[in-house]
């Protein structure tokens, strides 16, 4: 792989791990028992923030994309059928991306469970919140993936930003898809949700057994 391949690589997740830090800073600001306009000013800060460079996880997802391209590109495929090397290579790199798209998948979860935690301590319906949401995040990635935009361009470019969103409201295929793909979204939220509950518990559970052992 070139060099500019990794930079990338790592520029994305890099970018993915933000928004879950900007999480937990979100979440530790709304647990504090005093309201004050410091605090206030720091909520809505990580908060924008935490929403502007949230579809870095997700965008991960679309990775895939450059996957197909080198496939095709250099018919790695049908090299592999033909020799066991290539094959190895063939399996690594596909590892790879699943590895690399499922790294971006966890980012998403656990960006989003603490701030879910918090609406649900205040005891927030969170269909509502949920909807808008991932919706905003189909329409982040969209941004980001085919016009290019980055999450500082909501303070560099706002116009422009505004504009392409904007946009969306004429174009009604281009929307039912990102209806479609928001969906999509917030299905891979649950189930990697789900996942991570399930392994904090068998954690928690082996934890459990060790100190039981251990007495």
């Amino acid at each position: 792989m070139p060099a500019r391949f990794w930079i990338l690589t790592s520029w994305n997740l890099l970018l993915a791990i933000v928004p879950v830090l900007l999480a937990l800073v979100f979440a530790r600001l709304a647990n504090r028992e005093r309201l004050s306009v410091l605090r206030a000013a720091g909520l809505v800060i990580a908060g924008l923030a935490w929403l502007a460079f949230l579809p870095n996880t997700c965008y991960l997802l679309t990775e895939w994309r450059h996957f197909l391209e080198t496939l095709d590109a250099t018919n790695l495929y049908l090299r592999a059928r033909m020799n066991s090397a290539t094959t190895l290579w063939l399996m690594a790199y596909t590892a790879f991306y699943f590895l690399y798209s499922g790294f971006g998948m966890l980012c998403f979860a656990l960006a989003i469970r603490p701030v879910a935690a918090v609406l649900r301590r205040i005891r927030l319906n969170l269909v509502i919140p949920g909807v808008l949401l991932f919706g905003a995040l189909a329409v982040g990635v969209y941004l980001g993936l085919i016009l290019r935009f980055n999450s500082w361009d909501l303070i560099t470019r706002p116009n422009e930003v505004l504009a392409s969103v904007l946009e969306l409201g004429q174009r009604p295929l281009l929307s039912m898809f990102l209806i479609v793909f928001a969906a999509f979204l917030w299905l891979g939220y649950v189930v990697v949700d789900i996942w991570v509950d399930g392994l904090a518990l068998r954690l928690k559970q082996r934890q459990g057994l060790q100190t039981a052992d251990d007495r």
